[in-house]
């Protein structure tokens, strides 16, 4: 606002005033001014972070990664039968070794990995279940490196269909880009491991 009084200011003073000069049409023509090259400048900017944006985006797709994983059951510490809500629960560790630094580029902002567990039962032809989960913010955590690690949520089953039951357990993991699509990848051979529940219910001692 105040450059625009001090050029209005400037110009009224380089201007004659008589009879027939206008001074409300000048004083709105100094501001339109203004504004159009106030807004041309602002599309321009935007058009150029829209292009460097995709730029970003669509390189980043032809960036090359090897992820690592070893997926290890440690042990079983529970099956049991909780009468509180009338379900079954399980609970073991697991052994992770997942190798994702080489997944990091200039357009990964960061992981979301998980494990889930997948099996049929009589009810359902098909249960998942995600057990664990963990966010890599960096290059510098992304070698997820954990023994005897304990599930964040239980394997809880309703229908009381968890003995002797056969799960898949498949680790796999989130690309949350800077710009662009979020990416889902996972689920090779090395990221899957077939564990077998117990036939009876078992809980080790703390």
């Amino acid at each position: 606002r105040r450059l625009a009084v001090e050029l209005t200011q400037t110009r009224l003073a380089s201007v004659p005033v008589g009879r027939g000069t206008d001074i409300t049409a000048l004083e709105e023509d100094i501001m339109y001014n203004i504004f159009v090259r106030a807004n041309a400048v602002f599309f321009y900017w935007t058009t150029v972070i829209f292009f460097l944006s995709m730029g970003c985006s669509i390189t980043s797709f032809f960036f090359e990664s090897n992820p690592k994983v070893s997926l290890e059951l440690n042990k079983f510490e529970e099956l049991s039968y909780v009468a509180s809500y009338n379900a079954e629960n399980a609970l073991f560790s697991l052994d992770i070794d997942a190798d994702l630094t080489s997944l990091f580029n200039w357009n990964v902002k960061q992981l979301f990995v998980w494990v889930a567990a997948e099996y049929r039962t009589k009810t359902y032809t098909k249960n998942q279940v995600i057990l664990w989960d963990y966010v890599v913010e960096d290059v510098d955590e992304a070698h997820i490196l954990l023994k005897d690690e304990k599930l964040k949520y239980e394997l809880t089953s309703f229908e009381k269909e968890l003995r002797n039951r056969e799960i898949n357990l498949t680790l796999s993991w989130d690309i949350m880009p800077v710009v662009g699509l979020l990416k889902i990848q996972g689920g090779q051979s090395s990221n899957n491991r077939k564990i077998t529940l117990p036939q009876k219910y078992v809980k080790l001692p703390s």
